[in-house]
């Protein structure tokens, strides 16, 4: 089956940066992309595989250094992974809000 899809240019040249660093045709990337798309981010697998390809670029960036290519890749997965990762973050932050309001209650107790 064939389908045409108009696509904003940002997010394709976003997809076209993702294919060069992985040395894809851009219409082989799609595929791989739409063919993962159901499963993210629902699914842990398809995060731990983004996670780990994120991980991947950072030891290389540290390593070797990054290409253009590699380095808008790294960007994308960093907003990827800042997205799924700000609802646990949330959480983090309103169970920490106790504990920062204990320690302002014995600042006060302790300076009044």
């Amino acid at each position: 089956m064939s389908i045409t899809i108009d696509l904003h240019d940002d997010l394709l040249q976003r997809l076209e940066r993702q294919a060069v660093a992985r040395q894809m045709s851009l219409h082989e990337w799609l595929i791989e992309v739409l063919s993962r798309a159901p499963d993210f981010p629902d699914q842990p697998g398809a995060w731990r595989a983004l996670n780990e390809r994120r991980f991947q670029l950072i030891r290389k960036r540290h390593q070797a250094g990054l290409g253009e290519a590699e380095e808008a890749e790294l960007a994308d997965l960093q907003a990827i992974a800042d997205k799924w990762l700000e609802p646990q973050d949330r959480r983090r932050l309103l169970a920490l809000k106790r504990y920062e309001d204990l320690a302002q209650q014995l600042t006060h107790q302790t300076h009044g």
